[in-house]
């Protein structure tokens, strides 16, 4: 960084992850000064023209969707080095951390606002451009005051210079974002700014307002309360089916811890900070800007002695492969066939003639990520499985659902199959309604109760199923070749996704969760014991 200068009052970094309907990772009090101890000479507010450019950068960073990035946290040489791919409108980040000598942290990191799915192992260079199919870990961001959590806050920060709306242009004007340099990079001169990390908004009163949230918050409906999604008259009923909105408002430990201390390393709390302030807006951020608005490089720090420099490459764009959690291949959704209505039209019909199978599930969280192994039987629409916690494969828990509510027992472990014939004793049963309203709990039985839902003697309408459902794209599961179908909710937000294979019956289920990645249920075809 050229200048003089310097790196002085620190503002802890604070990732706020809302849990409730969706996911908006920010910064809530900012990043650090890199104001200067003295007026420096040529140092000066920006123009009307800057201004404008700097609120317009983060609608540029959105429409052009895709670039590519490398970046180094802490100090050349020691630091450690991410390159990688940001996806904007998507938006995902797809990296591969390395350390100047091998070790833990090394690997692939995959992450959506608000959940993080890491794979061990150092890849050198740009990360493969398929990712592994196998060997992820999911967990929520856990960036607060007292854990700065680094590599959450560097992905905090590359959400959130992306945005649906440029910043107000007459707030930047009147605030501490400076001008403090015209640089040559690469073969073009560009402006070099101070501004804020967190978008810039007006309020009633003229001064800075907390920003709007960048990214649009998922439906929570299952699929099957639209008109089009297939439901049998009992899945209806409000007591067959969980709320898909929780009684209250859930908060894990990273949000509460957030919410509950003070912004800004331990001691005293900070003042607050003035309206108008960078610190007020999230911090000050170093930005390198060209004349259309483009955004080339920035520099910040994430805590104390840790700087971060980003190297973005605005001509790198492939399309991102996400991990199945984050919804997998890119795709060009089209409306479907009236064969393709059809089939989906007759897929319940057909996976009741299959009788079910062997289920595995993985349902991401914020509290962490949960997998489950057992049968599905959709003759008598019961699902039989016990499912652990990632990180406490050791602690099962077993559980019997129907349409109408679930029995659980808690006494179990191992991460195989469940015992055949269920044990006896321990059980205790609710209705869905009665669940607890934690969010992974929540979209575990909307998971559960939309596979359910998926067989029926009954035919569904094919016009009412074309209004909603979309082609998605051709794939495979298990090698078994299928054809994606996703199926649209209220205010067409994607709520459900079916994988049928050439028999027109269901291989795969997804669901988007109110942290906006994808809970996934695989059904193998074939002999089921009896579950009861």
């Amino acid at each position: 960084m050229k200048g003089t200068h310097d790196w002085r009052r620190i503002v802890a970094l604070i990732v706020l992850v809302c849990v409730v309907g969706g996911t908006a990772a920010g910064l809530s009090s900012g990043l650090i000064s890199c104001s200067p101890t003295r007026e420096e000479a040529g140092v000066r507010p920006l123009s009307a023209a800057e201004a404008q450019r700097l609120g317009d950068m983060r609608v540029r960073n959105y429409r052009d969707a895709r670039v590519g990035f490398r970046a180094t946290l802490g100090k050349p040489g020691t630091g450690l080095r991410l390159a990688g791919w940001v996806d904007w409108r998507r938006p995902l980040v797809y990296l591969a951390a390395t350390t100047p000598v091998p070790s833990k942290d090394d690997g692939l990191l995959q992450a959506v606002p608000g959940i993080v799915a890491v794979r061990d192992g150092r890849v050198d260079g740009d990360p493969p451009a398929v990712p592994p199919a196998d060997g992820w870990r999911l967990r929520p961001f856990t960036a607060n005051s007292d854990n700065p959590a680094v590599i959450d806050s560097f992905l905090a920060l590359m959400f959130v210079i992306a945005n649906e709306q440029p910043d107000s242009a007459d707030v930047l004007a009147r605030s501490e974002a400076r001008w403090l340099a015209k640089e040559k990079y690469g073969d073009q001169l560009v402006d070099v700014v101070m501004g804020p990390a967190m978008p810039a908004r007006p309020t009633p009163s003229g001064t800075p307002s907390p920003p709007a949230k960048p990214f649009q918050k998922p439906s929570g409906k299952p699929a099957s309360e639209t008109s089009g999604k297939p439901s049998d008259k009992p899945a209806s009923k409000a007591s067959d089916r969980p709320s898909d909105k929780p009684s209250s408002k859930p908060s894990g430990k990273p949000a509460s811890k957030a919410a509950s201390k003070p912004a800004g390393p331990a001691g005293p709390a900070s003042p607050t900070p003035s309206p108008g302030s960078l610190a007020a807006m999230g911090g000050e951020v170093k930005y390198w800007l060209d004349g259309d608005a483009r955004l080339h490089r920035f520099e910040a720090l994430l805590a104390k002695d840790l700087p971060v420099t980003v190297e973005l490459r605005r001509t790198d764009q492939p399309e991102l492969v996400a991990v199945d959690a984050f919804g997998g291949r890119a795709s060009a959704p089209r409306e479907v066939t009236g064969e393709e209505a059809a089939t989906l039209a007759t897929m319940r019909q057909r996976n009741r003639k299959a009788g079910g199978g062997e289920i595995t599930m993985s349902v991401p969280s914020p509290a962490g990520q949960f997998q489950a192994r057992g049968w599905l039987d959709w003759r008598t629409r019961m699902a039989y499985f016990g499912i652990h916690e990632l990180t406490k494969p050791d602690k099962r828990v077993l559980m019997r659902a129907t349409l109408r509510g679930v029995s659980i027992r808690e006494k179990g472990s191992g991460r195989g199959l469940p015992p055949t014939p269920p044990p006896g004793g321990g059980w205790r049963s609710a209705p869905w309604a009665a669940r607890a309203r934690s969010v992974g709990t929540l979209d575990l039985d909307r998971l559960v109760t939309e596979a359910l839902a998926a067989a029926s003697d009954r035919r569904d309408n094919p016009k009412q199923l074309a209004k909603v459902a979309r082609w998605l794209r051709a794939d495979t599961v298990g090698g078994a070749p299928v054809t994606v179908y996703e199926v649209s909710g209220a205010q067409g937000k994607v709520v459900v996704r079916y994988w049928v294979d050439t028999s027109g019956g269901l291989r795969r289920l997804e669901l988007r969760t109110l942290t906006g990645a994808f809970a996934q249920l695989d059904i193998t075809p074939g002999r089921t014991p009896k579950l009861s």
